[in-house]
């Protein structure tokens, strides 16, 4: 849900918790019954409440049907095999390609982003390295240890990793999660 729909969820809340209070206060009586005939009076006639009340409408319509629509679907990899389809999260594939650039040596810390083509998989890595490492190297190794871990463990296909040395850090190697 975008933060848009959530900002009209919140106003519709607010919108109808207000009409709850003053039906409440008219059913117990609360208000005088000039309060009440004076607010009706004030509204009858009036063009612009009855626009008010179209928009009210809309966004209840708009609510209504905004909570009965399915949910928005996990990304994943989908693949189909002779007893049906295997969906493997971009989450777990993040933490499959984490796990592979472990045993590179040199990745100080690294963040991943992933993209499904159709080509295959693209994969985005930021990282840091350690000084004195050879980035051409480092990189070709981190694309070949992260291209071979995803592909046997997930039996897709990696198009393309992306990568991005953001800093040479002096700190100990070691890998984000």
């Amino acid at each position: 849900m975008t933060m848009r729909e959530k900002l009209y969820l919140l106003v519709f809340a607010l919108l109808l918790s207000a009409m709850a209070v003053l039906v409440g206060g008219a059913a117990l009586s609360l208000y005088p019954v000039e309060v009440l005939q004076a607010a009706v009076n004030a509204v009858y006639g009036q063009l612009e409440y009855l626009i008010l009340a179209v928009l009210l409408l809309a966004l209840a319509v708009w609510a209504f049907l905004s909570s009965i629509r399915r949910q928005e679907t996990i990304e994943s990899l989908t693949q189909t095999g002779p007893l049906g389809e295997v969906c493997i999260s971009f989450k777990a594939i993040e933490n499959l390609v984490l796990k592979a650039t472990r045993n590179v040596s040199g990745v100080r810390d690294i963040q991943t982003r992933i993209v499904n083509t159709e080509a295959g998989l693209v994969i985005y890595l930021r990282a840091s390295t350690v000084p004195d490492e050879k980035i051409p190297q480092l990189t070709a190794e981190l694309q070949t240890a992260v291209k071979e871990y995803v592909e046997s463990s997930t039996g897709g296909t990696v198009a393309e990793i992306k990568v991005l040395i953001e800093n040479v850090a002096s700190d100990t190697i070691k890998a984000a999660r």
